[in-house]
């Protein structure tokens, strides 16, 4: 069990609850054992903004961090796979609605990409390429690169690396991916953010597609070795859980 100190929230200003909503965020992770969380405050998080959603339905404040609580949720939270589903679907739908309203918002894209990527996970990387999910990605990738390449430490090139790595090779329907270009934007992504665990671990995964395991089983151990952001601690322990597994093996 897993638990961080944390403020009661009596110091909030009456009745700013995108605040609350924001600091029952921020807490998302005060009980967790292993990879999985406690729901509480995660739900009154999530609860807190589809009301200020449903007062305002274009708020890009509450609509990101709605996006980012259901991105949470059913990454650390849902155990069931269709329940997964469910939350992503919710996060995407919302995310469609506010990347129309705000097209140089690096944070809603962002949201977006997470959303479908983390579906793409449980659908499975061929059925998502061949559905057009992977397609999705690219092009907000690439415009997430053009609005803000150095969002939450490079990102757009970070995910465009992942899916070029990740995406099988199909003639006529997929036919770019290119896994030493994935090494070459995750170069960029380590260039201006080297102690960003996940920029670590996918480089080391991209290492490894690329059969140079030497290299990988230096960034894996990396990644072991870099502190669990509080911010970002089941994230990044979900990365170290990976690193460990990949290790394992070399």
């Amino acid at each position: 069990m897993h638990k961080f100190i944390f403020l009661l929230f009596i110091f909030l200003a009456p009745g700013d609850d995108i605040q609350t909503g924001i600091q029952y965020f921020n807490n998302r992770a005060v009980n967790v054992k292993g990879l999985q969380s406690d729901a509480t405050n995660i739900d009154k998080a999530i609860a807190i903004f589809e009301k200020e959603l449903a007062k305002n339905p274009t708020s890009e404040t509450a609509g990101f961090y709605y996006m980012q609580c259901l991105n949470y949720k059913g990454r650390f939270v849902a155990i069931n796979e269709n329940d997964k589903k469910v939350i992503f679907n919710k996060a995407i739908k919302k995310g469609n609605e506010l990347v129309k309203l705000y097209p140089k918002s690096g944070e809603i894209r962002f949201a977006l990409i997470t959303s479908i990527g983390l579906l793409a996970e449980i659908s499975g990387a061929l059925k998502s390429a061949e559905d057009g999910v992977v397609q999705q990605m690219l092009e907000h990738s690439r415009t997430l690169i053009q609005i803000d390449s150095m969002y939450f430490y490079g990102a757009g090139w970070k995910v465009l690396a992942i899916l070029n790595y990740k995406t099988p090779y199909i003639p006529v329907i997929m036919s770019w991916p290119d896994k030493k270009y994935a090494l070459k934007l995750l170069q960029k992504s380590l260039k201006y953010f080297p102690t960003d665990l996940s920029n670590n671990f996918y480089y080391a995964e991209a290492l490894l597609e690329n059969d140079e395991k030497v290299q990988a089983k230096i960034y894996f151990q990396l990644v072991l070795k870099l502190p669990t952001r509080k911010d970002l601690y089941l994230e990044d322990e979900y990365l170290k859980s990976g690193a460990r597994k990949y290790l394992s093996t070399l």
